[in-house]
């Protein structure tokens, strides 16, 4: 952070209003924003040309554009990457209760069971995420130490594909988390992502059991053995969370 005024001070400064009623007001635009783009049908289900803009000034509508513009320039965004940023700026304690809001109330003449589930799907969604972001982390902090142990060839080949084979469950499990708002097949969804989860824990164990057999045998080896034995730790603890939350869920689906 800089210390300058930020966008909601500059913004009640040029049309002379507090700063508060400012911030609740963008608060209640970027909440309104979200839920119209997700309603919105339409006729080619085109919420920014066929519908925002008569809802929004023209100046309003032309900087939002230009906005977009440079956003889609500057982030490779793709579906569930908004949970990365949440997770890594945010506690649960602070954005559950605005999950909370965005989710629309059900009809009285539906039963409770479905609104339980959803509760069960924030948390196994919330330890899934984390347990990707896990994956991710270690990979990056292994490649970037791996140099620094010795191992043959091979090895050091293997360890290489397995941090690899992570980082790319953690963008399938990301991607697959952003579908499950849509309420479609959701228990194999889940099932999926654990069986990804899953496979990637098992690449791990026998990853370590074979860095654990070159540590045995020779003491130059055992560095490398800790690295991803330890970063491996951090991993199986965030699955066997993520499992605990997916039983549950599937537990209250069934």
């Amino acid at each position: 952070m800089t210390n300058e005024r930020s966008m909601t001070d500059r913004i009640a400064e040029k049309v002379g209003e507090d700063p508060a009623l400012v911030g609740r007001i963008i608060e209640e635009f970027c909440l309104d924003l979200r839920k119209s783009l997700d309603g919105y049908k339409g006729l080619n289900g085109d919420y920014l040309g066929e519908q925002l803009h008569w809802e929004i000034s023209t100046r309003a509508f032309f900087h939002l554009l230009g906005f977009l513009d440079g956003f889609s320039g500057k982030y490779q965004w793709e579906p569930g990457s908004a949970r990365e940023y949440i997770l890594r700026l945010y506690s649960e304690e602070d954005w559950k209760p605005f999950s909370q809001e965005y989710m629309t109330p059900r009809e009285n003449s539906e039963s409770q069971a479905p609104s339980m589930s959803n509760e069960f799907v924030e948390k196994f969604s919330s330890a899934a995420s984390s347990c990707a972001m896990t994956l991710m982390s270690n990979a990056s902090y292994i490649q970037k130490e791996l140099a620094n142990v010795e191992l043959p060839i091979d090895a050091r080949s293997n360890v290489e594909k397995l941090c690899s084979e992570w980082i790319g469950t953690k963008h399938d499990v990301i991607h697959e988390l952003g579908e499950l708002s849509d309420q479609v097949n959701i228990g194999d969804r889940v099932r999926r992502i654990m069986s990804w989860l899953s496979e990637d824990v098992v690449r791990l164990q026998q990853q370590v059991r074979e860095l654990e057999r070159l540590a045995n045998s020779d003491e130059r080896y055992k560095l490398a053995y800790l690295l991803v034995g330890e970063s491996g730790g951090n991993v199986l603890r965030s699955f066997v969370a993520a499992g605990e939350a997916a039983d549950r869920f599937l537990e209250e689906l069934n």
